[in-house]
């Protein structure tokens, strides 16, 4: 099954650049239907300055410094700061060598989030690849933007399957419980793309491997932002969690969802940043714009994603 694309998708990626989030990046700035607005950063798997910082490098190595970059969270809600360098490494990237960038970003991301959605609406796609303190920070200032959005994707949570930080935690609800419940609390068409997808898409070792000695700017920045995990960890693969996000943006049908309504956990002391999301075979659940994925096409976000980087065109 292929999509044509008849217009380009624009959107403004909420990242917390890490490892993946930098190929969700490569991913939206190569696909020839996707219109990247801006990009917003905040704190995540390292902290603010570290991730506007990687965010610039990445956009610079594939030669995209036209999008502007707008720094925002310092900080959650209300969680103290727990950052993933344990796995994207110390500096987000896993050590990867590219320069630096020699721009600045701009600053206040919810202050931007809001100007933009309120000025187009029905226009852009937000994409949160991190914590969503900047989107909730967003609704705090003015809740207009909940039908002013064309649509919400939210690569974070798991309904099937354990969490990835806690026993029933992903990263990014985890890491700003507060935040992810007031933006999964409001009426806006939202999708949330979480572990029960993102783990079935992955890159492994040997993919990588056979990267080597190519030069282009994508093949170098798969190798380098991926050679802590998979060679000098020694992994057999990674899962392009934030990638999928980005390709269920631009392509809903490559997933099947289920339609209701997702509660988050933020007083449970076991439970804390858990998505609580009724899967029991019942009569009709509540009428909600949030769409859950459970099942996606694998070979065909594969296909995706390797053509728009232009590695393995054969992949699927």
């Amino acid at each position: 099954m292929s999509t044509v694309f008849q217009e380009r998708k624009r959107i403004i990626l909420v990242v917390d650049t890490g490892v993946d989030d930098a190929l969700a990046l490569a991913l939206a700035v190569r696909h020839p239907a996707i219109q990247l607005e801006a990009v917003l950063t905040s704190c995540g798997n390292v902290g603010l300055e570290l991730a506007t910082a990687n965010t610039l490098r990445v956009l610079d190595w594939l030669g995209a410094t036209d999008v502007a970059v707008i720094a925002g969270a310092e900080c959650p809600l209300e969680a103290s700061f727990v950052d993933a360098a344990y796995w994207h490494g110390v500096d987000g990237l896993g050590g990867a060598q590219l320069p630096a960038s020699q721009r600045s970003a701009l600053e206040d991301a919810p202050g931007y989030l809001v100007k933009r959605l309120l000025a187009e609406p029905g226009q852009i796609t937000v994409v949160c690849t991190g914590p969503l303190t900047n989107l909730a920070l967003a609704l705090r200032r003015d809740v207009g933007i909940v039908s002013r959005v064309k649509d919400v994707v939210v690569m974070g949570g798991a309904v099937q399957m354990p969490g990835n930080t806690t026993p029933t935690a992903e990263y990014n609800i985890y890491a700003d419980p507060e935040a992810a419940a007031l933006v999964f609390n409001q009426d806006w068409p939202l999708t949330m793309v979480g572990l029960d997808v993102t783990q079935q898409v992955v890159l492994t070792a040997d993919e990588v491997g056979r990267l080597a000695g190519e030069t282009s700017p994508e093949a170098v920045l798969v190798r380098e932002v991926t050679r802590d995990l998979l060679v000098v960890k020694g992994m057999e693969s990674m899962a392009l969690h934030d990638p999928l996000a980005v390709g269920v943006a631009l392509d809903p049908t490559l997933v099947q969802t289920l339609s209701g309504q997702v509660r988050v956990e933020t007083r449970g002391e076991y439970t804390r940043g858990q998505t609580v999301f009724d899967l029991r075979p019942r009569g009709p659940r509540p009428a909600s714009n949030t769409r859950v994925c459970l099942q996606v096409d694998v070979s065909r976000f594969r296909r995706m994603f390797f053509n728009a980087l232009g590695v393995f065109p054969e992949a699927g």
